[in-house]
């Protein structure tokens, strides 16, 4: 097994390990939140009212922000940012221009992590209600089973390199110093994968509805 197709490997067991993905909560009810009178809709805008079942949230938006560099006086680019920008805390209604959009969300116990949602906006108002989903970090059994499988990848690697070449040149030191590392390598790297499977991280994703305003 060469060092890419080890690395490979150890990454294809980071990524389907690490997160256990869990079903979403339930669908919000279409319920209409209780707000206040609001003034008229702008002419080429469409209004949402966002509600939010687990309380007062911030609802944000992504904005994109370009800036035009210049190299010298003939050769320039332009660079572009993402930021999100909190359009209102829910329930509240947001103006937008027609057509889809996306709004961020906080998850719950996320820890400054935000989930997504895409929102409709068209000339008759609508309500979008959403259940947020959560996140919730892995223990300490990730972090020692990544460094187990790492460490122990490297050193099965190790020792299958040792223990022919052993073997072939009839060398009892290497021969036992490539099967000691195979053995330890193999050890690792199979309690590195128990300790992923055990302790992962946890994604709930959220569920939204979005329907006519009464």
């Amino acid at each position: 097994m060469t060092v890419k197709c080890a690395s490979a490997l150890v990454l294809a067991l980071l990524v389907t390990g690490c997160v256990r993905m869990i079903p979403p909560p339930a669908t919000p009810e279409p319920i209409a939140p209780a707000l206040e009178a609001v003034p008229p809709v702008e002419e080429g805008l469409g209004r949402v009212v966002v509600d939010v079942v687990d309380g007062p949230t911030d609802v944000m938006a992504f904005m994109r922000h370009s800036l035009v560099v210049e190299v010298d006086k003939d050769n320039s680019f332009v660079a572009s940012t993402v930021s999100t920008e909190t359009l209102c805390t829910s329930p509240c209604a947001i103006d937008l221009p027609l057509g889809r959009h996306t709004l961020a969300f906080p998850t719950r116990g996320g820890r400054g992590r935000l989930e997504v949602g895409q929102v409709d906006v068209g000339a008759t108002p609508t309500i979008y209600r959403r259940a947020l989903g959560s996140y919730e970090s892995a223990g300490a059994g990730l972090v020692l089973g990544i460094l187990g499988v790492t460490f122990g990848g490297m050193s099965a690697i190790t020792g299958t390199v040792l223990l022919p070449v052993g073997l072939a040149n009839d060398s009892d030191g290497m021969t036992l110093a490539g099967g000691v590392t195979l053995g330890v390598g193999a050890l690792l790297t199979t309690v590195g994968i128990i300790g992923i499977a055990v302790s992962p991280s946890t994604r709930q994703p959220g569920a939204s509805i979005q329907f006519a305003l009464p």
